[in-house]
């Protein structure tokens, strides 16, 4: 008999404002360009952005049983986590699990694996990242795990890390580190910010960011 824990720490809803607006290029960067997910995850419809804590499910190829019991365990705002094994041929999630999800107020998907019904998920406006559509069937015969460490895109997961995703991709902030991540993007915005305005005034990026010393270094001379 398996047995996962109903309920796990989550990050104070306060991160979610704050991480509201902060582009998932500028977390990357902060993190030393780690915790992004692989490029397969994508947004399903133009526009779709979540910010919440990882509610984190593995399932078998193919099959969405653990996917229910997550959507069922969930507490409002989380974002679901799903490592489906990259397995592109069965969709997994649609329009039923959406509505399900959308009357618990979950605050999004990301699953490394397929989805269906497309169109009328984004009707609906639920945030959806996938790696793959597929309109077969999933499954509902299978173990799996729920609220335990899972590995999604190239990226591993726990349960409550703060999931930031948009059009960019996925970023993963490991709850530990969720403070310090914040205070070095507010700097990275703001040195981003000078940057652009020493753009306007006719400098280029060579002179503002200092690469003639790296060209120097490779033996790249320009006559």
């Amino acid at each position: 008999m398996q047995t996962f824990n109903r309920t796990f720490e989550r990050p104070a809803k306060e991160w979610n404002e704050k991480f509201a607006n902060i582009a998932t290029p500028i977390i990357g960067d902060v993190m030393g360009r780690q915790n992004i997910m692989d490029f397969r995850i994508r947004p399903i419809w133009s526009g779709a952005r979540c910010v919440g804590p990882a509610l984190t499910v593995m399932t078998y190829p193919s099959d969405n049983l653990m996917i229910h019991l997550g959507v069922s365990l969930a507490q409002e705002g989380d974002i679901l986590v799903v490592d489906a094994g990259n397995y592109p041929n069965a969709g997994l999630w649609g329009e039923i699990l959406t509505i399900n999800a959308m009357y618990r107020n979950i605050g999004g998907l990301i699953i490394d694996g397929g989805v269906r019904d497309i169109k009328e998920i984004e009707e609906l406006g639920f945030p959806m990242f996938a790696s793959g559509i597929n309109a077969r069937g999933g499954y509902k015969s299978n173990p799996g795990r729920v609220n335990m460490p899972v590995s999604c895109g190239g990226v591993a997961v726990c349960p409550g890390d703060l999931i930031v995703a948009d059009e960019n991709g996925v970023a993963v902030i490991p709850k530990a580190d969720i403070a310090e991540v914040y205070e070095k993007c507010l700097a990275k915005i703001s040195a981003e910010q000078k940057i652009m305005e020493q753009l306007r005034q006719g400098k280029d990026t060579v002179e503002i960011m200092n690469m003639e010393k790296e060209l120097d270094k490779l033996g790249i001379l320009v006559k």
